[in-house]
């Protein structure tokens, strides 16, 4: 029974067009000794498999025990029996097949070798074969199996580095595109063995890299109702990473007794050896199968060539000549075949595994003579063979005679073997270069060139990290670190060393987190080589590496330092891409430290400035995160802080999409772990647990520790917001646990609060006191004070629910407004106000409460449906009395007065102004500049209250008395100009306004125009299906200085009807908290501008509908210029 199924062992040259055919193996065909219970055990697992029932065994044991004959045995037994019919399941299948996968002890940091390893065996791709033709082959086969996805075939075509365009997998994050490849090789077993069994063997994976084992993990776990038995070999020192399983067994494999020994021996010998020959072979060998077989071996052969075949030819073996080591043995054996040495001893260097193509580039004798060596040592049993033509490759039958065939060279023949081979592979085999770098690394370091074998680390270092197998890229990086600790001191080697320094930290923290202990001495080390070497673009590097390490830590003082460093060594260089990093830096210090303003003006700085897709993208490569992401992240937060929550998840979306299409799965994460952060501040319980779970997901399959426990929080803090409390509780504690166990210390303040407002409304006081004190405790001690505010609120408030002590719950709710006042924050503000005037409320201080509230409430601008801001109106319904409408009233008499009365003419101009329920900044005027010019405005101060109206009623008596200094009331690029100059939004209460500003000249119909941050006016035109949309470009007034508001001009025919209109009179909240849109008003005021009636206030009934109150969010004004 030699022909066994095995795939990846065939000659034939097309196995690709279809399943694997009956192909030849290098299996042994005699009788196993003393395995008896493993085989059916083995058996066992193989008939519950043929039933469905999914088998997994691991096979574990010394070397030379056996466990490939073991295996090999079985296989064949079992396909015996399945392909004759009489297994169980047999009936009507076709044969059963074998997929064995080989891991190796060169390509242990390799991600998915063993995969790409059996498929290049398996489809049987030849060294002279282009990519094309290989990429050909792989395509028919994949089709064969149904596989035919361009997505599929892609993946598995990168797996193979064969990558055309036509099939690349484009759009995939690397986190997606990881999962879709591990997802594409389970179909594709699957469909190996669909319609018969199949016995899956991954041999020797001790040797796996981190990316196998986590692909096998899953596929146990995943697949248990197929028709396969997966059969595992390896090393007693290895673990599986995996939890043990119901259908996973464990095969321990024995040394051979004494008596097994002697069976095994004499088991073809014609007569009974001598008892004292199988004890010294019983003493010798240990009762290791291997030596067993080698030494019985050895013994017969002398024995044959001393008396030949006759009876008593085992009379002349004699036990003082058994050889001491399997070294001795093997080399007893090359003297036995009068073979060159140095074709076995080059391909011992080569590798258990190796093709015949490079052995024969390297050999320095003839073709003839290295065949006719490798068919000695084929026919000796040392090396099997697999395929008749120059591609041949090679196989040791066991890596204990490779080790000790290799162990035999001599020091110096050996280093001149590897550095033969690693320059014949760089000179004669570029591909390898590319694909196989760390064995080049390993040739050049046995050869004792060190710098090249460095060199090759590095390039397999990033090659690996590029491909976000973190895991394996550290293990390269740290073998580069070890190899140059065998040179000499010297700059040159700093360099090198700075070089794997920088790369292996950010591999680390994505990896293992920002925080790990691994982390701090390495960027420390880094550093101190960069002040050595001197100061180079790698120096930012290494200050942004420990500023990581020493920001997650809680080392605010210390990041405050590092930042500026970096500020001024970006300076020094004139370097805008470290610049925009150490802005960075600045900017999310001064946001944890409390100062949002400052961190807002920093970050959005470092953007207008610096922010570049080719620039960020080389950052991104060379410390692990994309600038353009974090730094909008960031921004979003301090636009939270200033009051903006609407421009802030708007931020985060874009934040989103940028971190999808750069494909960087340690950015997606960043992103995703501020989406979270930043809708649990806006009480946006479902979007937060969305945004934990994809970041917990994306962490589990890159191997990210902090960004698990991360992402495990905000899943934990949604389910909370959503009112799951016991679960949600549950699942934070855990995260919080495992985020402590990363050694961070960053934000927990933070988290501690969400824990404390989840235990205290659970009534579980005393865990809520303990949270908080704790938070505040850190808060002090690292002077992290982003949450500072919500801390002394929170406080404030589990005084009042768990002993109703008001009096000093209000001294805490004044401290928090104290303190967001002073770290200029709305949002805390907003929500300490909001605690205070509920507690005042309840001890009957209404108007207090009022005064209070409405004057947070009105500076709000957007994010009116955010749960906070909805809270505080609710309130302030609540809290809305008849002095505060007389007020209200007063206010708008004063508003109203200001606006000039409608007119009829070759122009008409009419108008309404409707005020929302607390008086908003909107004022709407128009006035004949000359006869021949009329201007028209609308402005919207920015929040509610009388401050609002105020600025609004002074802005349109500058504009109507055309108090503006020097300035051309006819160009209105040139009024907005010098508005946003004059009326600077920090002179004048941090006040903002929008403004759209048009003059229409009679003469020759033209209407000029230009806007500050406001949304278009509509042009409705009597025969024209759709409205004309006058846009602007300009950005809001008072921001910032200098700022330009281009003016554009448009003709406008008779008849035609110019609407002027507030963002009150759409932005309309209905039910289920759904939106009426500018799009929405705009389509609308087409419809009504073909009906017949007033167009304004067939248009506010509408709004009034929409609302469904008589009150309005916002001011509604709107301006109706008729042109004849």
């Amino acid at each position: 029974m030699n022909q066994i199924d095995y795939a990846g062992r065939s000659d034939n040259p097309e196995p690709a067009r279809g399943r694997p055919t009956i192909l030849p193996g290098p299996v042994p065909v005699s009788p196993l000794i003393g395995r008896h219970a493993e085989l059916s055990l083995l058996a066992d697992r193989w008939e519950q498999a043929q039933e469905g029932r999914s088998q997994v065994v691991l096979v574990v044991g010394e070397p030379g025990l056996g466990k490939s004959r073991l295996i090999q045995t079985a296989a064949r037994l079992m396909l015996e029996d399945t392909n004759s019919g009489s297994g169980m399941a047999s009936a009507g299948n076709q044969e059963a097949l074998v997929i064995e996968w080989r891991c190796s002890q060169h390509f242990q940091n390799s991600e998915l070798y063993p995969v790409s390893d059996f498929m290049e065996r398996f489809l049987h791709f030849a060294a002279d074969q282009s990519a094309g033709e290989r990429f050909d082959r792989l395509a028919r086969h994949l089709e064969s199996f149904g596989l035919d996805r361009p997505e599929d075939i892609g993946l598995f075509a990168k797996l193979l580095f064969l990558e055309p365009e036509r099939y690349s997998a484009t759009g995939l994050t690397p986190a997606r595109e990881r999962e879709k490849t591990f997802r594409m090789l389970r179909e594709w077993l699957g469909a190996c063995a669909a319609g018969r069994p199949a016995l899956f063997i991954v041999e020797d994976l001790h040797w796996s890299d981190a990316s196998t084992l986590e692909f096998l993990g899953q596929f146990i776990n995943e697949c248990q109702a197929n028709r396969i038995l997966t059969v595992f070999t390896f090393r007693p020192e290895f673990k599986v990473p995996w939890l043990e399983a119901p259908h996973q067994t464990i095969l321990t494999l024995n040394r051979l007794t004494r008596r097994q020994v002697a069976e095994w021996m004499n088991k073809d010998s014609r007569e009974v050896l001598p008892a004292s020959l199988v004890t010294q072979v019983y003493q010798r060998t240990g009762g290791v199968p291997l030596l067993v077989e080698e030494f019985t071996r050895m013994i017969r052969e002398s024995a044959r060539e001393s008396v030949g075949d006759g009876p008593g030819y085992l009379e002349a073996t004699r036990p003082g000549g058994i050889p001491a080591t399997l070294q001795e043995l093997v080399m007893a054996r090359l003297n036995h075949l009068a073979s060159d040495r140095e074709i076995a001893f080059l391909a011992a260097t080569l590798g258990r595994q190796f093709e015949y193509e490079l052995l024969a580039a390297t050999a320095s004798v003839d073709e003839p003579t290295i065949q006719a060596e490798l068919g000695k040592l084929v026919s000796a049993d040392i090396l099997y063979v697999k395929g008749q033509s120059s591609g041949d490759s090679y196989l040791f039958k066991h890596a204990l005679l490779e080790e000790a065939l290799y162990t035999a060279i001599d020091e110096q023949k050996r280093r001149q073997f590897h550095q033969r081979i690693a320059e014949t592979m760089e000179l004669q085999f570029p591909k390898s270069v590319e694909t196989q770098p760390e064995l080049l690394a390993e040739h050049f370091a046995r050869a004792g060139l060190i710098k090249k074998a460095v060199s090759y680390c590095l390039k397999a270092g990033l090659r690996s990290r590029d491909r976000f197998a973190n895991v394996e890229a550290v293990s390269h990086f740290k073998k580069g670190l070890q190899l140059l600790e065998k040179l000499d001191p010297s700059p040159e080697r700093d360099v090198g060393e700075l070089a794997l320094l920088a790369p292996l930290g950010t591999a680390y923290i994505a990896w293992r987190g920002y925080a790990a202990s691994e982390v701090a001495p390495i960027f420390r080390r880094a550093h101190a080589l960069c002040e050595r070497v001197g100061q180079t673009p790698q120096l930012f590097a290494t200050m942004w590496g420990n500023f990581a390490y020493h920001i997650v830590r809680g080392d605010f003082r210390i990041c405050s330092d590092l930042a500026e460093e970096a500020i001024g060594f970006g300076e020094r260089l004139n370097d805008p891409g470290i610049l925009m990093e150490a802005f960075f830096l600045r900017g999310i210090t001064r946001l944890y430290r409390g100062d949002f303003s400052g961190a807002r003006a920093t970050l959005a700085q470092s953007i207008a400035d610096f922010d570049d897709r080719e620039r960020t993208a080389f950052w991104a490569k060379a410390i692990g995160e994309d600038g353009g992401v974090t730094l909008r992240c960031y921004l979003a937060l301090a636009l939270w802080h200033a009051g903006f929550p609407d421009q802030a998840l708007d931020l985060s979306r874009e934040v989103l999409e940028l971190a999808r299409s750069i494909n960087q799965p340690f950015s997606l994460e960043y992103a995703l772990h501020h989406t979270g952060w930043l809708c649990q501040h806006c009480r946006l319980g479902s979007q937060t647990q969305v945004a934990g779970e994809e970041q917990t997901e994306i962490a589990t399959e890159q191997g990210f520790l902090f960004w698990h426990a991360s992402g495990t929080l905000y899943t934990a803090a949604g389910l909370l917001l959503r009112g799951q409390m016991e679960r949600g509780l549950a699942l934070f504690e855990k995260g919080l646990q495992a985020y402590r166990a990363t050694g961070a210390l960053l934000g927990l303040p933070y988290y501690l609060s969400i824990l404390a407002d989840a235990c205290a409304q659970t009534g579980r006081f005393a865990e809520a006191r303990s949270a908080l004190s704790e938070a505040l405790d850190i808060m002090e001690q690292n002077d992290e004070r982003f949450q500072e505010a919500e801390l002394y609120r929170l406080k404030g408030e589990l005084l009042l629910a768990e002993s109703d002590d008001q009096s000093i719950a209000e001294q805490y709710f004044r401290r928090a407004l104290e303190t967001a006042d002073r770290q200029q924050s709305k949002a805390w503000r907003l929500k300490a106000t909001t605690s205070l005037a509920r507690l005042w409320q309840k001890q009957g201080r209404r108007e207090e409460a009022f005064t209070a509230l409405s004057t947070v409430y009105s500076s709000f601008t957007e994010g009116l449906t955010t749960p906070d801001l909805v809270d505080a109106a609710t309130l302030l319904d609540n809290l809305f009395d008849e002095r505060m409408r007389a007020e209200f009233a007063a206010g708008l008499r004063y508003v109203r007065d200001c606006i000039p009365p409608p007119f009829e003419g070759p122009i008409s101009v009419d108008w309404r102004y409707v005020p929302a329920s607390t008086l908003g900044g909107d004022i709407i005027g128009y006035h004949w500049l000359d006869e021949d010019h009329l201007a028209f405005y609308l402005i919207d101060v920015t929040g509610h209250g009388l401050d609002s109206a105020l600025l609004s009623v002074t802005l349109t008596n500058v504009i109507r008395t055309g108090a503006l200094s020097g300035v051309d009331m006819k160009r209105p690029n040139h009024v907005l100009a010098q508005l946003n100059e004059v009326f600077r939004g920090q002179q004048h209460g941090n006040k903002y306004f929008t403004i759209w500003y048009g003059v229409y000249q009679s003469a020759n119909r033209t209407l000029t125009w230009a806007g500050g941050g406001h949304h278009p006016s509509v042009v409705l035109v009597e025969g024209e299906p759709d409205p004309i949309l006058l846009t602007s470009e300009g950005m809001m007034m008072g921001v910032l200085r200098r700022a330009e508001f281009p003016a554009q001009s448009r003709r406008i025919p008779a008849g035609a009807r110019l609407l002027i209109f507030s963002d009150g009179v759409f932005e309309i909240f209905q039910e289920k908290r759904q939106i009426w849109s500018l799009t929405d008003c705009i389509a609308y005021l087409a419809v009504l501008g073909k009906q017949d009636g007033n167009l304004m206030d067939a248009l506010l009934d509408h709004v009034h509908y929409l609302r469904g109150s008589p009150h309005l969010d916002d001011d509604f004004s709107i301006i109706e210029a008729r042109f004849q």
